[in-house]
Formats: C-alpha cells, structure tokens, sequence
C-alpha cells in the first residue's frame, strides 16, 4: 500500500489536524472552507491511504481522527522530518 501523499493532501492534513486539536471533529465542507477550495477529494485520498478516520455524522462526511500511522507522520512533517 502506498502512503505517500500529494502537497495538496499535506495541507489538508494539517488543516484538519488544527481542528482536531482545537477539540472540533471538522465536516469537509469546513476542511473546504477553510482551505480555500473543495478538499473533498483529498479527504477521500487520505482517508483511502489510512490516514484518517472518517464517519458520517448527520449525513455529512466528517473527520473524527487521525489514524496511529498519521499521527506518527504529522510529528514528523511539523519537524521537517519527511520518512519515506
């Protein structure tokens, strides 16, 4: 399987990864605003890659967590250290 993701993906990652921090589990149509674009499709990417952890809640696809692997990585990409 391949985890490597695009620079487009790391953005959105780290979009999400200051909602999750800030307590709130971020719908893709906020991850969207908040971006700037439509992120949709790099939500699903992720999400396929293992990186995320994706519910619907009331019908809207939400971000409920990172995954282990993605929580491990994030660390790494905050620090400059890119493991491939």
């Amino acid at each position: 399987m391949d985890f490597r993701i695009t620079a487009d993906e790391e953005q959105v990652l780290f979009v999400i990864v200051g909602h999750l921090n800030a307590g709130s589990a971020p719908t893709t149509e906020e991850l969207s605003r908040d971006a700037g674009r439509d992120v949709q499709g790099d939500v699903e990417a992720l999400r396929a890659k293992g990186w995320l952890l994706v519910r619907d809640v009331d019908n809207r696809a939400t971000v409920i967590g990172l995954s282990p692997m993605a929580t491990a990585a994030v660390s790494n990409l905050r620090f400059g250290r890119r493991e491939t």
